[in-house]
């Protein structure tokens, strides 16, 4: 089983720990981050990851040389004068470490 980082301010929901469950990848909570000044130092700080998973895609962008990304696909989201809300509904791993 591979361990991934989650980079969040929230923790990872049940759908989202089931999904990545389905790809053989336990995720660690690590907290969150500024998207546009993280780095490879970083995560490597808070333990060993074979990925990460982010929200912001402009993290994804900084760490993607490095690591394998993980980003969740949300499902449908209320209409606009209802309150936010998601749910995780499919998990997709982008490789570009080239």
């Amino acid at each position: 089983m591979q361990t991934f980082a989650f980079i969040s301010r929230h923790a990872p929901t049940a759908e989202q720990i089931a999904l990545a469950a389905e790809k053989d990848i336990n995720i660690t909570h690590i907290g969150d981050a500024d998207a546009f000044t993280i780095s490879s130092g970083w995560i490597d700080e808070q333990g060993a990851f074979d990925g990460i998973i982010v929200v912001h895609p402009a993290a994804a962008l900084r760490l993607a040389s490095t690591f394998l990304i993980g980003v969740f696909e949300n499902g449908c989201r209320p209409g606009p004068d209802s309150k936010p809300q998601f749910f995780a509904s499919s998990f997709h791993i982008f490789d570009l470490r080239g």
